[in-house]
């Protein structure tokens, strides 16, 4: 499955091995499968939102992710505009509120990500 850049540091992909490979390490992979999930965490000072839909049309796993997050928020703030557009136009509002709540968060945080993994950077080191 192949992998979609949509900045030089945010990408999707559905490469459910690679997916499912990346939640058994960080110890997050569902014990169930009939309803949808969300998952967001940092691993290797990668930001990644996955979600889980079970319906027929649009079944399997949805991986974002922002490279480098804590020096990228201009792609975290990108993609929380994606989901805000994706919540107008979809059906599972339910899941992609609960995604965007997730990026928002991060966002929020920001700062305090940059300072934690950053810590030689100036505060307003960002791109």
């Amino acid at each position: 499955m192949e992998t979609h850049y949509i900045t030089p540091n945010l990408y999707i992909t559905r490469d459910e091995s690679k997916i499912i490979d990346l939640l058994v390490d960080v110890k997050e992979m569902p014990k169930e499968f009939h309803s949808s999930h969300v998952f967001s965490f940092y691993h290797n000072r990668d930001f990644h939102l996955i979600l889980f839909f079970p319906d027929e049309k649009d079944r399997g796993f949805h991986m974002y992710v922002v490279e480098d997050f804590s020096l990228h928020v201009k792609d975290l703030i990108i993609l929380r505009a994606i989901f805000s557009r994706l919540i107008s136009q979809d059906s599972n509002i339910h899941i992609l509120q609960k995604a965007h709540n997730q990026i928002d968060n991060m966002v929020h945080m920001s700062k305090t990500f940059r300072a934690m993994l950053n810590p030689d950077l100036p505060d307003d080191s960002e791109d």
